[in-house]
Formats: structure tokens, C-alpha cells, sequence
């Protein structure tokens, strides 16, 4: 949006700049037109070029300070004086149309509208037939056609002008809408990414908590930690335990570790494997490791797969291995 807005401001400069070359190439061309034709002293020429210098130095000063009108009036002002002092031009006894008498449609081509140059050209001519009558001459209807072909020339020459500051318009529309539509399309994007961040974070924290409740870790005493595994004990949920419980007995300095099976569903050489490193790992830490919780069917079956447990300390209950402990 900000962009837009400094091609239009862009646009509206370059437009009072226009203006403001204009009226200064004017400006100039009147003095130095005052001064060539007071140094051949043509005093009545001179002193319309004068004039016609200080009305422009006025509308040009106005033009800087901010008046929008001035090419308007600088219009206006140059048809009439254009109409007014030119000097009836006779060829084979009828008026002829002077090439001066373009010259206010031709600066409206880069100051004014359609309808102004029209104005021009009809408020010139107009004085300039008129005077031509009142002085007793016909003018030339041939120049007089010609005159009108080259006004519609103009007409048209604007008219394509103004197809082009319409379209850049329009253009400059698109592109607002296309700015406006990427920036809701940006909000959108960064919503649904804020969105996404915070699911995406709340599935961190359940996947946390899962496997905190997967693997926990309890402190039931200064050194002490009790370990409750509950469900299948697999290949995943095997390595999660190993590493929970070396980071806990790490960071606590623990000393004894009790392991509790009650709640496991099953206990097969690959969960019993998997207990025995545990152990193994644990101990490498300076823990002592006891196994509670062994049931009646998990001792036959370890007892019919001839897995051994002799390296892990047994008892029935957590509360055998507290009681064996502060023995």
C-alpha cells in the first residue's frame, strides 16, 4: 500500500512538474522576445511580450506555491493575447490564418483537458476572424478548414494522452488490488503458520507428556527413584526407559533404582533383554538396580525360556525393596 501510494504522489509531481517546466520555458521565451524586439524597436510587439512575460512570471510564481489553476488561466490568457495581437496576414486581397494561431491548442496538449484546447483554439481564431472581418477582409475558408484538421489532430493526439493516463490508471488500480490481495494473503499465511506453530507445539507437549507417562520417573527418597512400567514394554518404549531413567539417575545422583513389572502385559526374552541392559546402563552410573513386581506367570514363562535375571536384584513388591533397603 505504501508502495502505491508513493507512485501516486510519484504521478502528481511529475504532473506540477509539467506545469512548472512549461510555464518557465515560457517565461524565458517572452523575455528574450521582449528584449529582441525592443532592440529593433518594434515598441508595440515589445510591450506585448512584456506583458505577456509578467502575466506568465505571475501564474508561474502561483504555479510554485501551490495555485492548481495556473495552467488554466495561462491558457485562457494566451488565447485571447494570441487572438488579439497577431497581425492580419493578407494573401490575394483575403485573411489568412497565421501558424501563430496553433500555438494555444498546441500548449494545451500539455497542460489542459480536451474541452480546454477546444476552448483555445475557438477563443483565438474567433478574435482573430473577428478582427479580420471588422478590418473589411474575408478569410480564406480553405486555411480556415485546414485550421480545424489540425485543431481535430490535436483533439486526438489528447484523446490518445488520456487513453494512456487511463490505463496507467487502471493499471495503478491492479496494482493497489494486487497489493491489497497479497497482503491478505500474507496475514493469512502468517495466521495459519502462528496457527500451525502452536498445534505443532501443543503436540510437543502431548508427546511429552506421553512419554513421561510411558516412562516415569519417581523420587520416592533422597537417592531413590521408582521406575513403573505399565503395558507393552517394546522396542521404542525399551530405549525411552533407559535413557529417562540414566538422565534421572544422572541429574538426581541416585543410588538405587527400583523397576517395577507389575503392570506389564507380557515378559518375553525381548523385554527381559531389554531390562537387563537397563540394569547393565544403570549400574555403569554406580545404581543399584531391583526388579518388583514379577508375577507367577512371568516367573514360568522366563523359567521355560530360560531367561536369568541373576544379575538384577528381585523382590515381590516395591515395598519389600524399601524395607531391604533401609535394612
Amino acid at each position: 500500500m505504501q508502495l502505491i501510494r508513493e507512485i501516486a504522489i510519484h504521478e502528481d509531481y511529475a504532473a506540477s512538474e509539467i506545469v512548472s517546466l512549461t510555464l518557465g520555458i515560457l517565461l524565458v521565451g517572452d523575455i528574450l522576445l521582449a528584449i529582441a524586439l525592443a532592440f529593433i524597436r518594434n515598441w508595440n510587439s515589445a510591450a506585448i511580450a512584456s506583458v505577456s512575460a509578467i502575466v506568465t512570471g505571475i501564474l508561474f510564481f502561483a504555479h510554485l506555491r501551490g495555485w492548481r489553476h495556473a495552467a488554466v488561466v495561462l491558457m485562457i490568457f494566451s488565447s485571447v493575447m494570441v487572438g488579439s495581437a497577431l497581425n492580419i496576414v493578407l494573401v490575394n486581397g483575403q485573411a489568412s490564418i497565421p501558424l501563430a494561431l496553433i500555438f494555444p491548442p498546441v500548449l494545451g496538449l500539455a497542460l489542459v483537458s480536451a474541452p480546454w484546447i477546444m476552448m483555445s483554439a475557438i477563443v483565438s481564431s474567433g478574435i482573430y476572424v473577428v478582427r479580420a472581418i471588422l478590418s473589411g477582409y474575408l478569410v480564406d475558408p480553405v486555411l480556415i478548414i485546414v485550421y480545424v484538421m489540425l485543431v481535430l489532430i490535436i483533439l486526438v493526439a489528447r484523446a490518445v494522452l488520456n487513453t494512456e493516463v487511463q490505463r496507467a490508471e487502471e493499471a495503478r488500480q491492479r496494482a493497489e488490488a494486487a497489493q491489497a490481495r497479497i497482503k491478505e494473503q500474507a496475514d493469512a499465511l502468517e495466521a495459519a503458520n502462528t496457527a500451525q506453530q502452536a498445534q505443532l507445539e501443543e503436540q510437543r507437549r502431548l508427546l511429552d507428556l506421553v512419554a513421561t507417562l510411558e516412562t516415569p520417573a519417581i523420587t520416592l527418597a533422597e537417592g531413590l527413584l521408582f521406575a513403573p512400567v505399565v503395558g507393552h514394554l517394546d522396542g521404542r518404549r525399551s530405549a525411552a526407559l533407559t535413557a529417562r531413567l540414566l538422565e534421572a539417575a544422572y541429574r538426581q545422583r541416585t543410588n538405587h533404582v527400583i523397576i517395577d513389572i507389575a503392570g506389564v502385559s507380557m515378559v518375553d526374552s525381548t523385554v527381559a533383554q531389554a531390562l537387563i541392559q537397563t540394569a547393565q546402563a544403570l549400574r555403569l552410573l554406580g545404581c543399584r538396580v531391583t526388579l518388583s513386581g514379577i508375577s507367577s506367570e512371568v516367573a514360568l514363562t522366563l523359567t521355560q525360556q530360560e531367561i536369568a535375571l541373576s544379575d538384577i536384584a528381585t523382590v515381590r513388591s516395591p515395598q519389600e525393596a524399601l524395607r531391604l533397603r533401609q535394612m
